[in-house]
Formats: structure tokens, sequence, C-alpha cells
């Protein structure tokens, strides 16, 4: 009997861990960097598509739903802290089917739940947790949750207990439940908003700029509280702003120019910094980052600054083509060294310097801020991650002996073990990063960025067009659908590569995203665009507005110069008035756009 009762638990136990190796051999083969990163985690997780959606009704089980991405922070501090602990993980095994969604392959599907957690639990932001019915139907949700309960808001466990609870108890209740959300975020007829106008505008505009204004740091540069964003589309909505405002975006681009923000080994922008001071770059950096920053830096090169901002564009510029680049022409998304593992990866202790370059280390030294015990403040390092160690700043303009020093300990760093990396990029990334070499071709008079335009154009008509009247997948080698930010980002690209070579095929191009982004994505009747392509029945409970990250659908399509382009910004306008001052900077930076063009009418 003993041996018949350990026979059982055993092939149980083989059984289960059967389907633990299946699952995580599963993610192990998707084409998500993002679902690839959870292939060890103990939770059994399902990617999002029919096979998810038949086995939940099938079983007639509730639905854990996370969405996230391969550049979110805390999409990633989940995955290590909430996801990984094996009790809590068995708990969410036995009691749901855990289904994931990298956001940026599926847009439409992300766009579908945060207009459930933004417009019903008030919520913005990413990752996304939300329980479903086994019809697919959300009935409680959130944005990031911590492990624990923190500052009074529930942890992960606290809330999903909550959720399987209320299924437990009264199944019915949580249908009811998910029934009267939909009703409440499904729209009501509303009346057309008010005509755009140029008075109208620049009021809002101004008033706009002075709230931004007040959140300047004078003594540091940049806008808003920590962790500081570049912000680069609301940089270039102040430049073309009043004289105080133009110097507060100015005297940001300085700051950057001489940051640990910019890589002066390669060249490249990090996402944000963790401090006031620019000192602690998020180790992150991403495709269409380099390309929104590039664009600042052009458009505050002039006069004095002219040189030194057109080398910090030319870094963002290279990195991505010589970091960035892929066999077949298209480009990857984004190198990530957040990892706790990586954590060295941009770090150099004053020896290591020292070694590498012998006598030039000193003036290299005193250019990039290396200190012998390093210099980062412990206040700001608080899991002493870069004790001893020294995160290099940028010096405003690089000599040639400083790129020599810069080449050689490059090659040093290239040695270490490599940080993960996103290899595919959007097309609306692609468009994005086409447009500003367009830009810095024509305005630095640099052919190279010209024909690298060229050449990305033409791998992104082999990879992303699927057919002549421009429509378009959203990454390279899936049959996954463009979202609408896709679209306008492309045509932004075309149509700048279009003006700055007088190539009107690219122009031709760039009419046709735009008329499908319209066709496709538009609400004709609110100036609004979508975030999916079409109405679909079943799971896709409403059809939900775009949530794309900035740039945005309504931002890039005024950028493009959407045949619609009045209809939209009379919208974003009106949201403007719905939401208070300080819109965000892409939105500010197209209406302006709109205004200079409009103003010259």
């Amino acid at each position: 009997m003993f041996t018949k009762t350990l026979k059982t638990l055993l092939l149980a136990s083989l059984a289960w861990g059967c389907v633990e190796a299946r699952a995580a051999n599963a993610l192990r083969g998707e084409s998500s960097a993002f679902l690839r990163s959870f292939a060890d985690s103990p939770v059994n997780w399902v990617p999002w598509g029919d096979a998810a959606i038949e086995r939940a009704r099938t079983e007639k089980r509730p639905v854990f739903l996370f969405v996230g991405s391969f550049t979110s922070e805390l999409s990633s501090s989940m995955r290590r802290q909430s996801f990984a602990n094996p009790k809590s993980a068995d708990w969410l095994n036995k009691n749901f089917i855990c289904v994931l969604v990298d956001r940026d392959e599926r847009p439409d599907v992300a766009a579908l739940y945060q207009a459930y957690v933004g417009g019903l639990k008030q919520m913005n932001g990413w990752p996304l947790n939300v329980w479903l019915t086994p019809d697919f139907q959300p009935y409680e949700g959130a944005t990031y949750l911590s492990p624990s309960e923190d500052w009074g808001a529930p942890g992960f466990l606290k809330l999903a207990n909550e959720a399987l609870a209320a299924w437990t108890t009264n199944p019915a209740a949580c249908r009811r439940r998910s029934s009267d959300s939909i009703a409440q975020l499904r729209p009501l007829p509303q009346a057309a908003p008010p005509a755009w106008s140029l008075e109208r505008s620049r009021s809002r505009l101004a008033a706009d700029a002075a709230a931004w204004r007040s959140t300047y740091d004078p003594a540091l540069g940049g806008f808003g509280d920590v962790p500081k964003s570049p912000e680069p589309e609301l940089i270039r909505f102040m430049l073309l702003q009043s004289p105080d405002d133009k110097d507060a975006a100015l005297r940001t681009l300085r700051a950057l120019a001489a940051s640990a923000v910019r890589d002066p080994l390669d060249g490249g922008f990090f996402r944000h910094a963790a401090d006031g001071a620019w000192r602690i770059p998020y180790q992150q950096k991403t495709l269409s980052d380099q390309a929104r920053i590039a664009l600042a830096f052009l458009a505050g090169a002039e006069g004095p600054d002219a040189r030194s901002f057109a080398q910090c564009a030319r870094g963002a510029l290279d990195y991505a083509l010589s970091r960035l680049s892929r066999p077949d022409g298209t480009l990857a998304s984004a190198e990530d060294a957040t990892g706790d593992e990586f954590s060295g990866y941009y770090a150099w202790t004053e020896a290591e310097i020292d070694k590498v370059l012998g006598a030039d280390s000193a003036s290299f030294k005193a250019d990039h801020g290396v200190l012998p015990a390093g210099n980062v403040p412990a206040g700001d390092d608080p899991s002493a991650l870069f004790a001893g160690k020294n995160l290099l700043r940028s010096a405003d303009v690089a000599g040639p002996g400083q790129a020599a020093s810069a080449t050689l300990l490059l090659a040093v760093r290239d040695r270490r073990p490599s940080p993960p990396r996103d290899d595919r990029a959007t097309a609306g990334a692609h468009g994005l990063f086409i447009n500003a070499l367009s830009r810095a071709g024509a305005q630095l008079d640099e052919p190279r960025y010209l024909e690298a335009a060229r050449r990305i154009l033409e791998a992104v008509r082999r990879n992303f067009l699927m057919g002549k009247d421009g429509e378009l997948r959203r990454m390279a080698g899936s049959d996954l659908p463009a979202s609408a930010d896709d679209y306008a980002a492309l045509a932004l690209g075309a149509g700048g590569f279009s003006r700055a070579s007088k190539d009107a095929a690219a122009g031709e191009l760039s009419s046709r995203l735009l008329a499908q982004l319209d066709a496709r994505f538009l609400d004709p009747a609110g100036g609004t665009y979508f975030g999916a392509a079409e109405a679909r029945p079943g799971v896709f409970f409403i059809r939900p507005p775009a949530a794309g990250d900035p740039p945005t659908a309504d931002s890039l399509a005024l950028l493009a110069r959407s045949p619609n382009a009045m209809a939209v910004a009379a919208a974003l306008l009106g949201g403007l008035d719905d939401s208070g001052p300080q819109a965000p900077g892409d939105q500010l930076l197209a209406l302006r756009i709109v205004e200079s063009r409009e103003g010259r009418n």
C-alpha cells in the first residue's frame, strides 16, 4: 500500500513538473523578449491567444491577466518579486489560469484592459493586473502592485485573494460587476468638440508652458520630479514658446549633454535618471528614445550650443545605427541592463580606468567625474550596487583624445556579459528613427544619415508593409496588426525622408499610411483614435481608445500632417481643456506645430 501511494505521488509530481516544463519551454519559444523573460517563472503562464481563451471557457476558471513590457521597470519588478515566490506561484496556478500579454506586441489588448483599469479604477500606468471571468470580462484590476501592502495600498496577494474570494463565493455577482463596468465604459453619444481656433490654442498652450516652467529645476535642469526624464517633446515645445521657456529648455539640454544619462562611450542616451542631478541613469536604452532625444538636440542646435548639441544628436543616432542594427536591415528595440546581475555593466572602478587608459587616464577621469571611492552617493544607492564604482558622465564636447579613450573603454565593456536585448522594434519605432535621421541629414548636411534613412525605409517596406495600399504589421516576422501609433509614426518618418531627400515615393507612402490610419482607427465624429482597428465581438467588450506611450497617435498624426489634422487638433485641444494644465509634451508640441502652420495661412 505504501509503495502504491508513493508511486502515485511520484507520478503526480512528475506530471506537475512536465506541465511546468511545457509552460516554460513554450515561453522560451516565443518571439517576444518580454514573454521569454518569464520562462523560468514558477507561475504557469499561458500566452494570450485563442488557446488561453478556450481553456478558460472550457475549465470555467477565473483568469489572472498580466500586461507588461520588456522596457517596463515595474513589470520587471513584479516578475522578480511577486511572481518568483514558489508558494505564491503555486497558489496562483491552483486558482487561476494565468495569462501573459506583451503590450508592445499586442497594443490592442493592452488598450482594451487599460480602458478598464484607467476608466473604472482611475489608475494609469503599466503594468496591468486584471482578474477576469472565464469569458475574459474584467471584474477587478490595478496597475503595479507591490509584493506587500505599501503606504495603505493593497499588495499583490491581498488583491489577488480578494479577487479569488469574490469569484469563489459569488461568481454571478462578479459577472454583474463586470457587465456594469463594461456598460460604463461604452461611450455615450457626445457633441463634437469645439472647433479649433488660433486664439484658443495660443492661450491654452501658454498656460501649459507656464505650468511646466513652474516645475523647472533652475540649478540642475529638467522638468518635474524624480525620476527625472529628458522629456524630449516637451523640450521641443518649450523651445518654441517664450524666451523664458526657451531658456529653460536650452539649460535642460546642456544639463543632459554633460550628464550620466548620456553614455560617453557609445553616445547613446539612457531612458531617465533616478536622481535629480542626472548622475544615476536607468540602465536601459531604447531605439525610440534615441530618435526623440536626437530631435530635441537638433531643435536646440543653434548659436553657441550648435556644436555640442549636434554632437549629442549624432551620438544618439550613431549608437542606434551601430548597436541596434540587425542583419535584415531592421533595428532592435532596446538594451536592458536594469537587472541586478548587470549592475556592473556600465560601472567602473578608478583602477579599471587607469589600467586601460594609462597616461591618458587623468584627463578622462577629470572630464567624466571619476572619483577614487566611486561617484554614486550612498544615499542614492541604498542597495550598494555601485559602492566604490563610477557611472561615467559625459563632457559637453568630446575632443579627439577623449574619443580615443572612449573607444578603448568601450572595447573593454563589450567583453563583459551582454545585457538582454529586445531584438524587435515596432513599425512605429522605425518611423521615429527614420524621421530623426532625415532631420539630421538635412540640418547637419551629412548624407550618411539620409543614406541610413533610405536603407531602413527599404527594410521597413520589405518587413512591415503587407500590401501596396499601406497596410502594416506591428513587428517584423509577425502577422500581428500594427497600431494607430505605428501608422502615424511611420507616416511621419516617410514624410520626413521625402522632404529631406526629395523622394516622391516616400511621400506617397506617407500619404497611404495616413489614409490607412484614418480609415482604420479614426473616430470621425470625435477626432480621436481607437486602440483597435475595428470593433470586435466577444473578448473585446469595447473598442478601446488608443493607449500608447508618448508620442501617441493623435500627436504623431498632427506632426505627420494628417489630412484630418484640424479635427484631431480640435479633439486634442478639447481634451487639454478638460484635463487641466501640464499636458504631456508630445500633445503640446503637436498643437504648437499646428498653431504655427495655421498662423501662417
